[in-house]
């Protein structure tokens, strides 16, 4: 919406389009219109050497990790090949051992570099800033994407993305991922606290702090 200054909902199956995991096929990228968005979970050292090295734009996307951790429980449920875990053997096996495309920490600290040491062109932005203060990060977006954008038309695009308008016109792409059609997203800021215990929060924390003691990367915990 902020690219091409609409408020009118993608309706051609932009996750899978233009998702690098989703895509066997990229001669027919050719023929689409610049500038071309694309949607992946990939660790920067696996996108495309030429797109980092010719300073095209990266928006990093991150969110504090024990929302992350419960959000993730709840999009894996029900999928194919994933385990069927409680909340605890999931934190045991999945989050204490995260390696999932090298593990989030790495995954992060790698963004995380680059954007202090400038080695690639990337914003970075955080979940809990779209979701606390989105209109100043979506002032933030567009000056990165050089878009010239009015703040009413900024304030519409937020109404329309707001998640009750996208689950009212179908638009959660989670749903086309869940087995039964289920929307899989968790989006509350601090639901962690219903999840970890106290035990797994501290032990988190040790473990955070063990492999982030060198990132300066700060996080919103609670709304």
């Amino acid at each position: 919406m902020l690219l091409h200054q609409t408020t009118e909902y993608n309706t051609f199956g932009i996750l899978h389009k233009f998702n690098f995991e989703c895509r066997t096929d990229w001669e027919g990228l050719e023929i689409e219109n610049n500038p071309r968005l694309f949607h992946t979970h990939l660790p920067l050292r696996y996108l495309p050497k030429k797109h980092i090295e010719n300073r095209n734009k990266i928006i990093y996307l991150n969110r504090n990790p024990k929302d992350r951790a419960v959000s993730l429980y709840f999009f894996l449920q029900g999928k194919e090949g994933v385990p069927v875990w409680t909340w605890s053997e999931f934190f045991e096996n999945f989050i204490l051992k995260d390696d999932l495309y090298g593990g989030w920490f790495n995954f992060t600290k790698e963004f995380e570099k680059a954007v202090e040491d400038k080695t690639a062109n990337v914003l970075s932005v955080t979940y809990e800033d779209l979701k606390l203060i989105p209109i100043q990060t979506m002032k933030k977006i567009a000056s990165f994407l050089n878009v010239n954008i009015s703040d009413e038309l900024i304030k519409d695009i937020f109404d329309k993305c707001a998640f009750d308008n996208l689950k009212e016109h179908k638009l959660d792409g989670s749903r086309d991922l869940d087995p039964g059609g289920n929307s899989t997203l968790w989006r509350i800021i601090g639901d962690w606290k219903n999840w970890f215990t106290v035990s797994q929060s501290e032990q988190f924390d040790q473990l955070y702090n063990k492999e982030m003691k060198e990132c300066n990367v700060k996080f919103i915990y609670d709304d």
